[in-house]
């Protein structure tokens, strides 16, 4: 499909829109498509198997302004572009959105109830870890100097259930019952970035969590902390 309708696909499910940029427009911080590319390789991050962003050499898009890539592979569903001036906007459709309450408990018997999709409770905060630390790249690489914008957002995501292996996640089922988009908004220094992403990725986690009825205990934020440090540091 086109990035018109792939980018309309993955709005009309639950999905992330990421925005990163500094907050001093510059027109052409990255000139060229090597440029580009050479950011966008260095800044990625792959911590699980599956990169964020989603980037193959030689299957992007250049057309003079800015540079696109995509990825339609199964259940994945991608969309981002990189101007020239370094602000960076990706599409990424949840993994639970769309898929079949079979496929993702697979094995598990009896099912939980039918939701119209379903977040997991590690993979929400894997995924924000990745943007952060994607984000610290991009800084890295000069693109969001001096101070970067960060902007993270959760749409349409009423009506899913949050999950993880535990009984009371599917006896007391916390589910998301507002359609408002879930937000993250944050200006700071380039210089703090590296050392405030792995909290607010947390912080944006545990957001989202309480809007899914979920407050975790400080237990489990500790589990949560560790098992964050165990995917930086490709333990997992």
């Amino acid at each position: 499909m086109n990035n018109d309708e792939l980018i309309k696909e993955i709005k009309s499910l639950g999905h992330w829109r990421i925005e990163l940029h500094s907050t001093e427009y510059q027109a052409k911080r990255l000139p060229t498509r090597p440029s580009m590319e050479t950011l966008v390789s260095k800044a990625a991050v792959s911590l699980r198997g599956w990169p964020y962003p989603y980037y193959q050499v030689g299957e992007t898009t250049y057309n003079g302004q800015w540079l696109e890539g995509k990825v339609e592979w199964e259940n994945y569903r991608e969309y981002w572009r990189l101007y020239e001036s370094g602000q960076w906007l990706h599409y990424v459709r949840l993994h639970g959105a769309g898929a079949a309450r079979e496929e993702v408990f697979k094995g598990m018997s009896p099912l939980p109830p039918l939701h119209a999709g379903y977040v997991h409770v590690r993979d929400l905060l894997f995924t924000l870890t990745e943007i952060f630390h994607f984000a610290v790249g991009l800084a890295k690489g000069g693109a969001l100097d001096p101070t970067a914008f960060l902007s993270v957002q959760l749409h349409n995501t009423k009506d899913y259930m949050l999950y993880e292996s535990f009984d009371r996640f599917f006896t007391h089922r916390y589910v998301n019952q507002t359609d408002t988009p879930i937000m993250f908004e944050q200006s700071l220094p380039v210089g703090e970035l590296s050392a405030s992403a792995d909290q607010m990725a947390l912080s944006m986690a545990t957001k989202v969590y309480s809007v899914f009825n979920w407050i975790p205990a400080e237990a489990a934020i500790r589990t949560l902390v560790e098992d964050q440090k165990k995917l930086i540091e490709r333990r997992l």
